[in-house]
């Protein structure tokens, strides 16, 4: 592997956790601000899987925001991830 491929990968898997990390944040966004009443329906203990489909249909602006500037970077994950044939070895743990 060349070192230009190499951070290419080292990239797209910053890139990954960013990913993750923003999605939580929306998350979070979310649920202490125009979805807070929501939060009181869950108990200490509990989980819940959220998408993020949940949150389009929000009036934050701060929340359209962190959304737009998620799906813009799942765009730039995937162009990288075209271009340069990243494959799911290549990635070790990492999951395209």
């Amino acid at each position: 592997m060349t070192a230009y491929r190499e951070k290419i990968i080292l990239t797209y898997r910053h890139l990954l956790k960013v990913h993750e990390e923003l999605q939580t944040r929306i998350i979070n966004v979310g649920m202490t601000g125009e979805y807070s009443e929501m939060n009181t329906v869950f108990k200490p203990g509990d989980t819940y899987k959220f998408d993020l489909e949940q949150f389009r249909g929000t009036e934050d602006l701060n929340l359209k925001k962190l959304l737009n500037f998620f799906d813009e970077l799942e765009k730039l994950m995937n162009s990288l991830a075209n271009i340069n044939r990243i494959t799911e070895e290549e990635l070790g743990d990492e999951v395209l």
